[in-house]
């Protein structure tokens, strides 16, 4: 028979880790000191009565400032034993106890991190060795946030001082007719200042400001290009520094996000603070000038490039193919059988290979649409009473709207993360490379929730537009008291969305309710049949 014994297995111990902490007080007051000894208790208390953990002792700075680790000697001590492999494991307080400068910060994380020994913030509850990258710029982002709001505090407190006093700071880079002195001071550049007079010139002659922007082609713009833009001969013409003068705070910076100033912050207006380019005759000409022409072309007051519709279909029709709007055209213009038409743009400048849909008369359109009206005043009950409830059904719930808040809270973590690494960028704390990569895979995540919060926010202001038009359309239903008669320009902009060519003679009506109709037509000349 077979003897067996038994060997028992042996009991290890399980290592135990080296914890030591860190305690700072930033002042020599009472209460402070009452603090420090508080601190230095509690965490000798705290890792020595943990199973797990060795005592390696307190490291502790009193009434010195956190900004600078090397004027902290039981800081410098702390790094130089943990080098010493004397500890595994720092806890402190918090971040700001830790160190208040991002630079140190990053650079003694990193060091300890690379050797095996971690930080323990019990505030944050954040373990550097655990942390991943999105958990480091968190950190960062509570470092560096102070400082950032501190700077931008300061910076914005004396530029409003300055613009209060009048003094004016301008930069040239991205303005055209102006270079600085050696003391700061605008001054004529006479090559540029040349081409601003031109553009008043034309201006004041007549021309239209495409056609001097078109004359403009092949001289350099102020950024280098050869092309000049509508908008940079407008924006040269209504600039209050060509006369002399300046608008300060046309800007403001919120959010750390620069913005148009509407109201939000008093705008100061300098006369007389550089040399003029042109007269204050010239300049005021100008600008009587452009609102006369705004108003001809029926532009809204307050709106440099909107211009109100001048005919009920501008901007409504859209061709099927293409994709492109329809404009008016005008067949036998000035003779007894002239007829306004629409015509797909791509159709026009002649590329009817790529699109060969052509022309659809006005008196067709406007037929169908009262085809399309008369048949939902007809059947306004059930059309409007199954569209109703199709979109109360697919209505968005509160999961939806907890979702939109969900991605609020995530984009805004993401946006902070962003803030710390421009400005460890701009400082120079770290290798740029390193930088790029986290900012790039930040940066994607970041627009891949903005891009899905748009799609959201998009479609629940779409599905209550909706509802609230069919309300709408239901009103105006009710209030017409018989079918209609003839083409109303006031209800077709009312109930039209858009209206899209799929073929000559089949045109799809878009209402702003969410309904459609498709209306078809027989071509023939002369009048249509529909």
């Amino acid at each position: 028979m077979k003897k067996i014994r038994t060997i028992k297995a042996a009991v290890l111990e399980e290592k135990k880790l080296k914890v030591c902490a860190y305690v700072r007080v930033s002042t020599d007051q009472v209460e402070q000191k009452n603090s420090f000894s508080a601190q230095m208790e509690h965490y000798t208390a705290y890792i020595k009565n943990n199973p797990t953990w060795n005592f390696a002792g307190i490291y502790a700075d009193n009434a010195l400032s956190g900004k600078n680790a090397a004027k902290r000697p039981d800081f410098q001590r702390m790094v130089k034993d943990a080098e010493n492999k004397k500890f595994d494991l720092i806890i402190t307080k918090s971040i700001s106890r830790f160190t208040r400068n991002t630079a140190d910060c990053l650079e003694t994380v990193r060091k300890l991190k690379s050797i095996g020994v971690g930080i323990y913030f019990e505030k944050e509850s954040i373990n550097t060795l655990n942390a991943e990258s999105e958990l480091m710029l968190s950190i960062l982002s509570s470092v560096a946030e102070e400082e950032l709001v501190s700077i931008s505090q300061n910076m914005h407190w004396a530029y409003q001082r300055r613009f209060k006093q009048g003094k004016v700071m301008i930069s040239t880079k991205r303005f055209l007719g102006y270079d600085k002195d050696k003391n700061g001071n605008l001054i004529i550049n006479e090559e540029q200042a040349a081409i601003v007079r031109r553009i008043f010139k034309d201006y004041l002659s007549g021309l239209d400001i495409s056609l001097i922007a078109k004359g403009l082609d092949g001289i350099k713009t102020i950024s280098g290009k050869e092309k000049w833009a509508e908008s940079t001969v407008r924006d040269i013409i209504k600039n209050e520094k060509y006369v002399g003068d300046a608008l300060l705070q046309k800007t403001i910076t919120k959010d750390f996000k620069k913005k148009r100033n509407k109201g939000e912050v008093p705008m100061y207006y300098v006369k007389d603070t550089h040399p003029a380019i042109v007269s204050r005759e010239d300049f005021e000409r100008a600008q009587a000038l452009m609102v006369e022409r705004a108003k001809s072309k029926g532009n809204i007051e307050g709106s440099r490039e909107k211009y109100l519709k001048r005919y009920v279909f501008t901007s409504t029709i859209v061709c099927g193919h293409c994709g492109k709007t329809y404009k008016r055209h005008i067949d036998n213009c000035g003779n007894v059988a002239e007829a306004s038409c629409w015509v797909c743009s791509t159709y026009i400048i002649g590329r009817k290979i790529s699109c060969n849909v052509g022309r659809v008369k006005e008196e067709t359109i406007k037929g169908l649409f009262l085809r399309v009206f008369n048949r939902l005043y007809t059947d306004r009950v059930k059309l409007l009473g199954n569209h109703k409830t199709k979109l109360e059904r697919d209505k968005f719930t509160e999961i939806d709207q907890e979702r939109i808040v969900k991605l609020d809270e995530e984009i805004e973590v993401l946006i902070q993360q962003e803030r710390a690494l421009f400005f460890i960028e701009e400082k120079g704390y770290t290798d740029h490379n390193l930088l790029k990569a986290e900012h790039e895979k930040l940066v994607g995540r970041l627009t891949q929730l903005q891009t899905e919060r748009a799609i959201w926010m998009a479609e629940m202001a779409k599905q209550d537009s909706r509802i609230a038009r069919t309300l709408e359309l239901e009103a105006i239903l009710d209030s017409q008291g018989g079918k209609l008669l003839e083409f109303s320009e006031d209800l077709c902009t009312a109930i039209v969305e858009k209206i899209v060519v799929k073929e000559r003679t089949c045109l799809e009506f878009y209402l702003k309710n969410g309904l459609r109709f498709e209306e078809h037509y027989t071509l023939k000349r002369g009048r249509d049949l529909f």
